[in-house]
């Protein structure tokens, strides 16, 4: 009966507790202050922004090419023969000058050239003096014919006139026609004579003109058995050597003209266009006019850790326009070259082209742009979003030719969540 009692008051104690902390929890909710829900902050994102003037820019095009022989002799002998010397400077490489000894040819054969036209030149000289006087010897007598044949004339005038007068005989008439008729013919004879001596006269100068020829022809042989460098410049395959016979046809060495040395690259379509700007052009439309030929550049030639920097000058364009590739082959001389320049044809070197005069531009890094034609400006702390179309795009700048971007801040490397309207920050 005691441990009934005891367990009742157990339950009942529990109840009681229960029913206290009910009344508590009930208490505190209702007590309890209401908490208010805070506003969700806008993110800001940090950015990489740069500011734009407006400028004139005129890009650099930067190609690849090789220098090249602006002018180059062949030298080849134009006689034949056995090589008794060679000049102090032959050999691969050299530097000689305008006139400097390259060879010299065996002369014997071509000093008896020179004798024996010398000799028959002399002898159909000679010719010409003895039928000079011939035909003066001959006109001399012609003219004492002449003048013979004029007084045989009168005296058979006289005799015809006395005989018609019955004062002189038959035959004192016939003694002067036939001593008139001598004396005519005296003097045709002569005068054929004449004409044949001038006919010979006229043959022997034509064969003294072919002797004249020949002998100069001999003489030139025997000049060109010695060899001079035509201008200064590099030997090139400078192969031969002292006791080998040369013939006519064969190279004994090529001379490069140093002081005209080219450098030739490639062009694309693309660049090409850049630089050709036709006169006529409208500046408004940023764009200054200029002339390719004539153009100056200039040319980086790097050897080691040796850089030599080249002034050059567009000479020449190429025949034809690559079908393919659609470029085309420039030339360029180089300028303030000498003897004593260290570049060489064959030398690899970067050109760097002037391009064409951009007027009151901006400019751009090629990071900004997105999808080819979208910019992002940052307008009282926000993004703009902004429309264009470059007017020209290099390696690593874009220029645009909107004079509203004067003064304008654009972001430099848009991220993928970026969007009209978006806060943004400068970093």
């Amino acid at each position: 009966m005691i441990r009934l009692t005891k367990n009742r008051k157990q339950v009942g104690l529990a109840t009681l507790v229960f029913i206290i902390g009910l009344i508590v929890v009930v208490v505190l909710k209702v007590t309890a202050p209401v908490s208010v829900a805070k506003p969700e902050v806008e993110r800001r994102w940090a950015v990489a922004t740069k500011k734009l003037y407006l400028e004139n820019v005129q890009p650099n095009i930067q190609e690849f090419g090789a220098i090249v022989a602006g002018s180059q002799a062949e030298i080849r002998p134009l006689v034949s023969g056995r090589i008794i010397e060679l000049g102090e400077n032959y050999y691969e490489g050299a530097i000689v000058i305008a006139g400097e000894l390259l060879a010299k040819i065996d002369p014997f054969t071509y000093k008896i050239k020179v004798q024996d036209s010398e000799a028959a030149l002399q002898e159909v000289l000679n010719k010409i003096l003895e039928t000079e006087g011939e035909i003066k010897f001959e006109s001399k007598l012609l003219k004492i014919a002449v003048s013979q044949l004029a007084l045989r004339k009168k005296d058979l005038d006289r005799r015809q006139k006395l005989v018609r007068q019955g004062s002189s005989s038959r035959k004192s008439l016939d003694d002067a026609e036939l001593a008139y008729n001598g004396v005519y013919q005296e003097s045709i004879g002569r005068q054929q004579t004449i004409l044949r001596l001038k006919n010979r006269l006229a043959q022997f100068r034509a064969s003294s003109k072919r002797a004249q020829s020949s002998l100069e022809l001999a003489k030139r042989d025997l000049r060109e058995t010695v060899i001079y460098a035509p201008f200064g410049g590099f030997l090139a395959n400078a192969s031969f050597s002292r006791g080998q016979r040369i013939g006519t046809s064969e190279r004994i060495v090529r001379l490069i003209e140093a002081k005209r040395l080219e450098v030739k690259f490639r062009i694309s379509e693309r660049n090409f266009s850049n630089l050709l700007v036709p006169k006529k052009e409208i500046l408004s439309d940023n764009l200054a006019t200029t002339e390719l030929m004539g153009k100056k550049i200039q040319v980086r030639w790097s050897i080691g850790k040796r850089i030599f920097i080249y002034d050059a000058i567009i000479k020449r364009l190429g025949a034809e326009i690559d079908a393919a590739g659609g470029g085309i082959d420039v030339f360029a001389e180089l300028l303030g070259i000498d003897l004593m320049t260290p570049l060489r044809p064959g030398a690899f070197v970067e050109v760097n082209i002037p391009s064409r005069l951009y007027r009151d531009v901006v400019k751009v890094p090629n990071s900004a742009l997105v999808r080819d034609k979208i910019i992002y400006l940052i307008i009282n702390g926000r993004v703009k979003e902004k429309f264009v179309k470059p007017l020209r795009r290099g390696a690593k700048d874009m220029i645009l030719g909107d004079k509203d971007l004067d003064g304008s801040i654009i972001i430099t490397r848009p991220f993928p969540k970026i969007a009209d309207g978006l806060l943004v920050k400068a970093r």
